[in-house]
């Protein structure tokens, strides 16, 4: 039977999201109130097109600071993808969840050692998880994610067997 999951997940905005927002449209008001200042005092008007190409340059950077994380899980392959202002999706990262050697809530109990570290969550710790497996081009990949109890559970299906009941035990 085909093992298959998805979860959309949105990042929490920061403080640096907040502000860089803020600053990208009090720039672009004061940039596209000059041209029209311009274009109003030396009715020189063919300045309004670069005004309103402004404008909508700022809504559009706004936009860039709304992501989103798409978690795929496909039998024992877990695709991460990072979607930005619901417009690119870029693929950041496909996992082999067979090769996994580590998955438990976030932060782990002891350090964890890993070549590549990829945070797709949402900002909050709370229900986020981390699994460590081995990737064939970055070696050891450390993920921290927010799954949701499906994708947790289509997760604990391909990891291997050893892991599994580990985490069992654990769990008890």
């Amino acid at each position: 039977m085909d093992n298959i999951a998805e979860q959309l997940v949105v990042r929490k905005k920061t403080t640096a999201d907040i502000l860089k927002a803020i600053g990208i449209s009090v720039g672009a008001i004061l940039i596209a109130t000059v041209l029209m200042f311009f274009a109003i005092t030396t009715a020189f008007f063919s300045l309004v097109i670069p005004a309103v190409l402004v404008l909508f340059g700022g809504v559009w950077l706004m936009g860039q600071t709304n992501i989103e994380y798409e978690y795929i899980i496909t039998n024992n392959e877990m695709d991460i993808d990072k979607i930005i202002g619901k417009r690119k999706r870029k693929r950041m990262i496909t996992v082999d969840l067979s090769g996994a050697t580590d998955f438990a809530p976030y932060p782990p109990a002891d350090s964890v050692s890993a070549d590549v570290t990829v945070h797709a969550s949402t900002g909050l710790e709370e229900d986020a998880y981390y699994l460590v497996t081995e990737h064939k081009t970055y070696g050891t990949v450390y993920l921290i994610f927010n799954p949701c109890e499906k994708i947790r559970e289509a997760i604990m299906q391909e990891l291997p067997h050893k892991l599994r009941m580990n985490i069992k035990i654990n769990a008890k």
